[in-house]
């Protein structure tokens, strides 16, 4: 069971976003000087303000699949394009780009309804109500943070909205924000749990904090770059800039200095925690902040997310409903897939370059399910693509193994995406469409790197700290260390970029990496002629050329039509949209 069991909290009058019509679908009615009045009440409400992470417009579907999915890493494994940035058709009126926008400010109201009413019975003691008004703080802080990520300058509401008639609000100028959402983290850290104090990983603590502070400043830093694409005035001088890497390296070097953390001695075993249930269950802290999603969608709490399911691993045939299946595990009932995601040819080419089998292999799929051709079609074992067959192995759980051709497996590179697989889930029925998988919003091998990239940028060449930081995650994946190499500043900038793109693809990072570093058009326009129209792209793929061809308007998200029409205080959409 998961230790904190997310549920939807409906509050009639005092719960609205900033274009939300809340107040038509709310079932029951609270108030403040009713509800507030216990510590109960106020961890209640907390997890209320928690879930918009794991919501389907959010960690649970959305954001890894179409909001922050459009990247030089994947593509949306799909001849007829879907609607959003990741098929390169968005516009102002876009369903996941408006849904996410609305959640954020939910999400952001509910931290301001709990600020403000967390003190509301003395009788509470003081360390209960300090640790529960700063997460609320941090998560208004992070969804800020998404908001600013996603569409730069928005309004800011430190109020809770609790009338229809006062919506309009102007954008706040993301300098503004930043400087409130940094400010605001870095007072919540005292009252945060330490990691070390907590079984699970779905409840920000102080590691969380500093780690999303670093990432903060990271995108603070690159911030010039997409202003520069768009045509907006620059707004960072040098000297702020360097002062964020600065800050980023520090705040990521509390994290790695506090000891809690370390990484686990397999790259594979964080991730196969997510999909089994379980937390860091080889004791090394490496996660340090996920979404958590729970059960098959078979209880009220509607708990469970798409991950596995639409970006992921699994069976091309559903046994949801096959009675004699649908309680099994393993392989012989996989979990059902739509394989929305598949890998470029460029991670592929990154992974082989290096001989990064342990990566390559859990990320991209090494091998596809085969099936008997009568109804139900069960799994009857496993076709490895040539050389990704273990040695020796003819067989995994009683199920024959065979392995491609060779020349089968080299003129399609383009495979699955495997970072989350459906066949490590342990709760059953299995349901077709959603699945308990945990997302991944902060671990530490991305703190190290952090560290090694801000090192870097803040030194006129690369120091032994960001050696040390980039080669502990390069060790993990048992590649070449970097030390002793003798990179210049620039060699090893592009070092870390790669060993990001290795490390952290499919979780909803690289999109950001490629704007924040000022690649991201670049980057995406080069697909077709350096890698879909080049041999090993799967033939029946090349529409993927389509899907890469960006405008530099793309780093930036539209503002969504109804919050314009809502919100009369906005009158000019982010350049290009």
């Amino acid at each position: 069971m998961k230790s904190i069991r997310y549920i939807f909290i409906l509050i009639s009058i005092v719960v609205v976003s900033a274009c939300s019509d809340f107040l038509d679908k709310v079932p029951y009615s609270l108030t403040p000087e009713t509800y507030f009045t216990s510590e109960d009440q106020l961890q209640t409400f907390l997890t209320g303000v928690y879930s918009p992470l794991m919501q389907e417009n959010f960690y649970g579907n959305n954001y890894f699949l179409t909001n922050a999915g459009g990247d030089d890493l994947s593509f949306y494994q799909r001849s007829s394009p879907t609607s959003g940035l990741i098929c390169n058709n968005a516009n102002s009126s876009n369903a996941s780009i408006t849904t996410f926008w609305r959640l954020l400010y939910d999400g952001i109201n509910r931290a301001n309804m709990l600020l403000e009413n967390a003190d509301n019975n003395p009788a509470i003691s003081l360390s209960a109500r300090n640790r529960v008004k700063a997460e609320a703080l941090f998560l208004r802080s992070f969804y800020y943070f998404n908001l600013v990520q996603g569409w730069g300058d928005v309004p800011m509401r430190l109020h809770s909205v609790n009338s229809p008639n006062n919506l309009n609000l102007p954008r706040t100028p993301k300098q503004q924000v930043y400087d409130q959402i940094i400010k605001d983290i870095v007072s919540t850290i005292p009252y945060l749990y330490r990691s070390d104090s907590l079984s699970y990983t779905g409840r920000i603590t102080q590691s969380g904090a500093m780690g999303i502070l670093a990432r903060i400043y990271l995108f603070r830093a690159g911030e010039n770059y997409r202003d520069a694409a768009v045509g907006n005035p620059l707004t960072n001088a040098t000297d702020s800039v360097l002062a964020y890497f600065t800050h980023a390296r520090d705040w990521a070097f509390q994290v790695k200095s506090s000891g809690i953390h370390s990484l686990c001695p397999v790259y594979s075993s964080m991730y196969a925690d997510m999909c089994r249930d379980k937390y860091n269950s080889a004791g090394y802290r490496e996660s340090i902040w996920e979404a958590e999603e729970a059960g098959n969608r078979s209880t009220p709490d509607q708990a469970a997310g798409r991950l596995g399911n639409v970006v992921g691993f699994g069976a091309t045939n559903d046994y949801s409903t096959v009675t004699s299946l649908q309680g099994l595990t393993g392989m012989a009932n996989p979990g059902y897939s739509y394989k929305f995601i598949y890998t470029s040819t460029k991670l592929y080419q990154m992974y082989e370059s290096e001989g990064d089998t342990a990566r390559e292999n859990w990320n991209i799929a090494p091998y596809e399910y085969t099936y008997a051709s009568a109804a139900p079609k069960q799994v009857t074992g496993r076709q490895y693509y040539f050389g990704k067959l273990p040695a020796g192995v003819t067989s995994i759980q009683g199920y024959p193994c065979t392995q491609l051709s060779q020349a089968s497996s080299d003129a399609n590179q383009t495979r699955c995406c495997a970072k989350y697989r459906r066949e490590l889930e342990v709760v059953t029925p299995k349901n077709k469409n959603y699945t308990p998988i945990n997302a991944p919003i902060l671990h530490y091998s991305d703190v190290l790197l952090m560290i090694a990239e801000a090192e870097n940028e803040i030194n006129p060449e690369p120091t032994a700290l960001a050696y040390e930081c980039i080669d502990e995650v390069r060790n993990r994946a048992l590649i070449s260390p970097l030390t002793g190499s003798n990179l210049t500043k620039e060699e090893f900038r592009d070092a870390v970029k790669k060993e990001r793109a290795m490390e952290l693809c499919f979780e909803g990072i690289r999109r950001w990496d490629l704007i924040r570093w000022g690649d991201f058009y670049q980057s995406m326009n080069r697909m077709p002629s350096d890698y879909v129209n080049q041999p090993g792209w799967g033939a029946n793929y090349k529409y993927a050329a389509n899907y890469y061809n960006v405008s530099v308007y793309y780093n930036y998200y539209p503002i969504p039509d109804q919050e314009m029409a809502v919100n009369k205080a906005i009158v000019k959409n982010n350049p290009g949209w």
